[in-house]
């Protein structure tokens, strides 16, 4: 009887201690203890070396500024590392030079060296790239450095001490970019790029952002050699472009304005030749004027669309696939356009047709291409898709509105051979014949 009574305190005993036990690990996972992660390396380096006065910075506008989500080629990485590289910076004399301009050329991180010469510059960069360096100060010619894998060898540190050669030419120059009513723009990207390539160097280009207050300096630029100078803050801004930019030993700080961009909400049809609805087609909007500003538009099941926020003026539409269809000469005003008509020559017609030559032999190969380009006032239409023969000569094209396409083949030994032909039924059949090159 008593054995039966001590049976259920034990067993609370038991629940509570695994209660407890599971409280604890849950806590563990979700808070796991810090794990030093600092090498010998990195401890004695930072015992010995005393950084410059500016750190590394990244642009926290600019997604090209951030390796480990995009890297340059468009692709999203997951996986990055930090390499660090540090050095001092000496003339010809052996004297240290200060406020040398480092700056990794891709991924825009940079630093300047402090009166002792010294820098440090620190990057994260994607597991799969290596650094390249530019080394620029006003007064001296500037050195680009690439580091390869077989430079880095898998090190987190590496130390590159250079000796910069004095160029009396080389000048710094200054700017201010704000917008058309004096407010400073932060984070506007400037890209200097030289129209010249110097007798045995390599191409300069160099890529800085602006500050807080909208200031910009430009290091290492060549007195009196053309360059190339665009600004750019999208998508707010339209982009500033100088093809023919120059200073001379002694340049002015240079104003630049970017004028701000309007935008328009945009509904409209997809519509066909035939005036009917071209349902669920995809098409690019590309801003012409901007240069910088895409957008895909879909329309839905009635051949309806949106476009929301673009900003004003030309733009130009492009599909993407083996089937090409392109607008032009569209200019969207803040007046016009609110209910925008598409024409896609998109239907359902079909047409078929067959190649051989004047001797009735049929071509191994060939390619048909078919085209269209239409007019409405300045706008223009254009539509692209091609085929090959099959064994017997043979080609198709389906989803065809009405209206006059230029059918052209090409087969090897044979001329190139044009022809125009007019659809009118819902399908239509062609007899296209080639001509040898001998003849």
């Amino acid at each position: 009887m008593m054995f039966r009574q001590l049976i259920l305190p034990f067993a609370i005993i038991v629940l509570l201690t695994l209660a407890l036990y599971w409280l604890i690990a849950s806590r563990l996972l979700l808070d796991p203890l810090p794990v030093d992660s600092s090498t010998a390396s990195a401890e004695r380096l930072t015992e010995t070396f005393q950084p410059g006065p500016l750190p590394a910075v990244r642009d926290e506008k600019n997604p090209a500024a951030h390796p480990q989500q995009i890297d340059s080629d468009g692709i999203h990485q997951g996986s990055t590392r930090t390499v660090e590289i540090f050095g001092r910076l000496i003339d010809g004399n052996g004297q240290p030079i200060d406020d040398v301009f480092i700056t990794e050329e891709r991924y825009f991180f940079n630093t300047r060296s402090n009166a002792e010469g010294n820098y440090k510059l620190l990057m994260d960069l994607p597991t799969h790239r290596y650094p390249t360096l530019n080394f620029l100060r006003h007064g001296f010619r500037g050195k680009r450095i690439s580091l390869t894998r077989a430079v880095l060898q898998q090190k987190s540190s590496y130390e590159l001490d250079l000796e910069l050669e004095q160029n009396p030419l080389s000048v710094r120059l200054s700017g201010w970019v704000g917008n058309e009513i004096g407010i400073a723009l932060e984070g506007a990207r400037v890209e200097l790029t030289a129209l010249q390539q110097p007798p045995g160097g390599e191409n300069f280009t160099l890529t800085v952002f602006t500050d807080p207050r909208g200031n910009f300096s430009l290091e290492g630029m060549r007195a009196d050699e053309p360059y190339s100078l665009s600004i750019n803050l999208a998508p707010e801004y339209s982009i500033y472009r100088d093809p023919d930019f120059s200073v001379d030993l002694n340049p002015e700080q240079v104003n630049i304005v970017l004028e701000s961009l309007k935008f328009v909400d945009i509904d409209g049809m997809m519509l066909n030749r035939d005036s009917s609805p071209v349902a669920n087609f995809e098409i690019y909007v590309n801003n012409v004027t901007t240069g910088v500003h895409t957008r895909k538009i879909v329309s839905d099941s009635s051949g309806f669309f949106s476009l929301k926020h673009f900003p004003l003026g030309e733009v130009s539409l492009t599909t993407r696939g083996s089937e090409i269809y392109e607008i032009n000469g569209l200019v969207l005003t803040d007046s016009e356009y609110r209910n925008l008509e598409l024409i896609i020559d998109k239907g359902e017609r079909y047409l078929s047709g067959w190649i051989k030559d004047e001797n009735g032999i049929i071509p191994q190969r060939a390619l048909v291409t078919l085209d269209q380009t239409l007019y409405e006032g300045p706008v223009r239409y254009h539509q692209y898709r091609s085929r090959a023969t099959d064994t017997d000569g043979k080609f198709s094209f389906g989803n065809l509105g009405k209206g006059e396409y230029r059918i052209t083949v090409y087969a090897p030994g044979y001329q190139k051979q044009e022809v125009m032909h007019r659809i009118i039924n819902q399908s239509d059949e062609v007899e296209v014949t080639l001509r040898s090159l001998e003849n």
